[in-house]
């Protein structure tokens, strides 16, 4: 009696291994189907990380220390700390907290678009105090984004003027 016969209450034959036979293989360049989906298949990069890093990079990024993202990932403490030697591993966290922050960054944009509208409607609120709030936090936001708009031109000089050649170290300057 056989193991597959014990299983199943009847004798089946033995699996014979598998034989690879070169000439019977299909040629993918003679396969007109397979050239049409081949430019339609994005290609696929095989990852130097493990299974398991990959798991824990979505929480190591989301995770304000180390301990905490350990604990939370289920790995060892001294185990991340090895993970995040090495530079592929920091890499790709570099990049997913880098793209989690443009997201974010995107998600409050559309808010923001969400919150100036509301705002302008309580501007037409018959309350004279819900009026006078929205016009402050209106107001309050303006300058904001002034004041932020005039530093990222400062800033923008800057790094322009850093990135100007090389010129005199001592500059005179004539004065009429």
């Amino acid at each position: 009696m056989t193991k597959n016969r014990a299983k199943t209450g009847r004798s089946q034959p033995a699996r014979q291994p598998h034989k690879s036979t070169p000439d019977l293989a299909p040629n993918p360049a003679d396969d007109p189907e397979w050239l049409e989906m081949s430019g339609n298949e994005r290609q696929i990069e095989k990852s130097p990380l493990t299974f398991r890093q990959q798991s824990a990079l979505p929480i190591i990024a989301a995770s304000p220390t180390i301990a905490q993202a350990a604990r939370t990932a289920g790995v060892g403490e001294s185990t991340l700390r090895r993970w995040l030697d090495d530079d592929d591993f920091r890499a790709e966290l570099v990049r997913l907290r880098q793209e989690s922050a443009e997201l974010a960054h995107h998600e409050l944009r559309g808010l923001m678009l969400r919150s100036v509208s509301v705002l302008a409607e309580a501007m037409d609120d018959p309350d004279k105090a819900i009026r006078l709030r929205a016009a402050r936090y209106a107001m309050s936001f303006a300058v904001r984004i002034c004041e932020t708009g005039k530093l990222n031109r400062d800033i923008q000089d800057l790094e322009d003027a850093l990135s100007l050649p090389d010129r005199p170290k001592h500059v005179t300057v004539q004065t009429s």
